[in-house]
């Protein structure tokens, strides 16, 4: 090979890589430059000779997307509404053949059967009160004139449902100062609160105050008299609140009694006051259907006693009392509200039950195995004053024989659910004259309280209590609603 063109290609080999390495040190050291100034104009955005490069956002969020939803506005929170039912029935009586049907054994009693049927009516309220018209002892148990009955009595009362009884009645004396004694005594050994009897003078003065559903309610008992045993209580005639001094007329009310027992309600400052006085006229407005009088009615349209009595009422609404539930004449009488001006020109709604009858008794000349269970509904809407809103009734009758059963029994039944009970199949334990009995039952209590005797065929559960009228519309003679009896 010749040596020069073996030189020759070497130094043009040689040349080329020096040319190709310069070429690309120019290129590599301008791409740093161009970087040092990308990153100067990052350091200096300020800078306006320099263009600074975005980076592009990706595709996705460029892409417009549906409207975000708007928050909504918080729901106001609702007014909380309170409420409270009460319940009320008149009297409860024990004679010699409720004794007889609840003796089970010598000595033991048992009372629940009368109130089986009638005890949902009594649960389903918040509070219920009867009138305990009889006293309790441990013994000697008799029937009237001088009732004397066991503490299953109570006891049964208790499972029935109710929370409370009033003490102070005609009857209330029936055992002396011991009756007095005893029947406190086991109302508290069987749980039973009680009102309208006092251990002591000064007891007389407290004022019974209940709390219901966050109501209150100041009760105050009275009664008319003692049935004449005044003369043998003489010493301890503080045992109960008599509204009368004198019993024949009975035209000597005790104002006073009535306006001093209020004020010191009132000064506790309960949302209502109720009444439950015991006061009135045995089996006041009962006539037969033939027009006669029943034969212990006094029924006369100049009675100035019915007139005293409406003006009893009508002081203790004046005086400062809501609500007047009233119990002792035995048979059922119109209940109402009563619109009553205050000093300042404004209403205020008052309700009085004229007489609520017996709630269970052995006396059987109609009506007086007739009554009802009344419902008082009280409503506060937020921290708004408390108020009467509604009153309704049940229509009750006492059963005296069960044939599933060997003895009388004295039985407290709804009128409306018993006779449902007819309509839907076979009733062993109701006879067909108890059946005809309460149908007509029910259109003599929903006359009175209602006003029009309402069909079978319109039978509801419980009625609305709608009567009303202003306290100074005193009612007229005879008092209005009066029904006859077979």
């Amino acid at each position: 090979m010749n040596l020069g063109r073996v030189n020759w290609f070497v130094f043009f080999i040689a040349m080329s890589v020096t040319a190709i390495l310069l070429v690309g040190g120019f290129f590599l050291f301008r791409g740093r430059d161009s970087g040092a100034g990308e990153t100067l104009a990052a350091e200096n955005p300020e800078n306006p000779t320099i263009s600074v490069a975005q980076p592009t956002p990706p595709a996705s969020s460029t892409t417009p997307g549906p409207a975000p939803e708007p928050i909504p506005e918080p729901e106001p929170t609702p007014t909380p509404v309170h409420t409270a039912r009460l319940a009320f029935v008149g009297d409860v009586m024990c004679h010699q053949e409720q004794l007889d049907a609840a003796r089970i054994s010598p000595g033991v009693y048992d009372f629940n059967y009368k109130f089986r049927y009638i005890a949902p009516y009594i649960q389903m309220a918040d509070f219920a009160i009867a009138n305990l018209e009889t006293t309790l002892t441990r013994g000697r148990y008799a029937g009237w004139p001088l009732f004397r009955s066991p503490a299953a009595l109570a006891e049964a009362l208790v499972n029935a449902g109710f929370d409370m009884v009033t003490t102070g009645n005609n009857h209330s004396f029936d055992d002396f100062v011991r009756g007095v004694l005893s029947t406190m005594e086991i109302l508290d050994e069987v749980g039973l609160p009680f009102t309208g009897t006092f251990r002591t003078p000064q007891c007389r003065y407290e004022v019974t105050m209940v709390e219901v559903n966050g109501f209150t309610f100041a009760l105050i008992n009275m009664t008319m008299h003692v049935n004449g045993l005044e003369s043998h209580m003489y010493n301890h005639m503080y045992m109960v609140k008599i509204v009368y001094h004198d019993l024949v007329e009975q035209s000597r009310i005790d104002y006073d009694l009535i306006r001093d027992s209020i004020a010191r309600a009132r000064a506790l400052e309960p949302d209502f006051i109720i009444m439950l006085p015991h006061i009135g006229i045995e089996y006041y407005g009962t006539m037969n259907r033939a027009g006669g009088g029943h034969q212990w009615d006094t029924f006369d349209r100049n009675d100035t006693r019915w007139v005293n009595w409406m003006r009893t009422f009508h002081f203790m609404l004046e005086a400062g009392a809501d609500i007047v539930m009233n119990h002792h004449p035995h048979t059922l009488l119109p209940a109402e509200f009563v619109y009553v001006t205050n000093p300042d020109g404004t209403l205020r709604r008052g309700f009085i039950a004229h007489s609520m009858a017996n709630f269970v008794s052995a006396q059987r000349t109609q009506p007086r195995e007739t009554s009802a269970v009344f419902y008082l509904d009280f409503q506060r809407v937020g921290d708004g004053p408390a108020e009467l809103v509604g009153a309704s009734y049940v229509p009750i009758w006492v059963r005296q024989h069960d044939p599933t059963r060997d003895r009388r029994c004295f039985t407290v039944m709804p009128v409306t659910s018993t006779l449902r009970r007819v309509e839907a199949g076979p009733t062993p334990d109701l006879r067909p004259q108890d059946i005809d009995r309460m149908r007509q039952v029910h259109l003599d209590v929903t006359h009175m309280l209602s006003g029009a005797p309402i069909p079978l065929e319109h039978m509801q559960d419980e009625y609305e209590i709608t009567r009303w009228r202003y306290l100074e519309q005193f009612p007229g003679l005879p008092l209005w609603g009066t029904l006859p009896w077979r």
